[in-house]
């Protein structure tokens, strides 16, 4: 008799189930539960359970998949390039993904600051400070940039990119993705002093 719950199934379920995440908070049902989930996911309520014991669970999912797209497509981005284009490219990486996932994750935001989660030894948000930090290293040793800091510029750059600011230009603003990254990156390179 074959295995009814095999890996790819699980794995399969789990993703439809984060997906179904991002579905909800996207409508402001950010009080679902995990039968709601389950629903919306097209799975059964077991199956649901199974995976995420609250709807608290099932919302860290969807947030921690949301940084890893991130950092996926922030890492994409050849690191032999100039400096400056690198960090331009990120910015409009930036938005393009904050863009997809943030008028989701705007709802579950950590009350807790990224400094606190960085000192905390938090994964994700350890592997975005050094990507960023990588960037802005690159900068200084090139003079195209003098802050000494690099842990308050990251702590700039992504209050600046921070995906409800994303979200509240494209949505409430009606600016374009290029107007928005425009914008972004002049405010983040005024911020940390990059000669751009």
């Amino acid at each position: 008799m074959p295995t009814v719950n095999t890996r790819s199934d699980a794995q399969r379920s789990r993703t439809v189930l984060v997906d179904a995440v991002g579905s909800l908070l996207d409508a402001g049902r950010i009080g679902f539960s995990i039968p709601e989930l389950a629903a919306a996911a097209g799975v059964g309520v077991a199956t649901a359970y199974r995976h995420f014991a609250t709807p608290q669970d099932a919302m860290q999912a969807f947030h921690r998949r949301a940084i890893e797209q991130l950092l996926e497509a922030l890492a994409a981005i050849d690191p032999s390039l100039d400096p400056v284009d690198r960090f331009h490219r990120f910015c409009r990486t930036w938005v393009a993904q904050a863009r997809q996932w943030g008028p989701a994750v705007r709802h579950i935001r950590s009350h807790k600051g990224f400094i606190e989660r960085l000192a905390a030894g938090d994964e994700s948000i350890t592997a975005m400070h050094d990507i960023l930090a990588d960037v802005l290293e690159a900068l200084v040793r090139q003079g195209k940039t003098t802050q000494p800091d690099l842990t308050y510029a990251v702590l700039l750059w992504i209050t600046i990119f921070d995906e409800r600011v994303v979200y509240d230009l494209t949505v409430f603003q009606h600016w374009s993705a290029a107007r928005v990254t425009d914008q972004l990156t002049r405010a983040a390179a005024g911020a940390l002093g990059i000669e751009v």
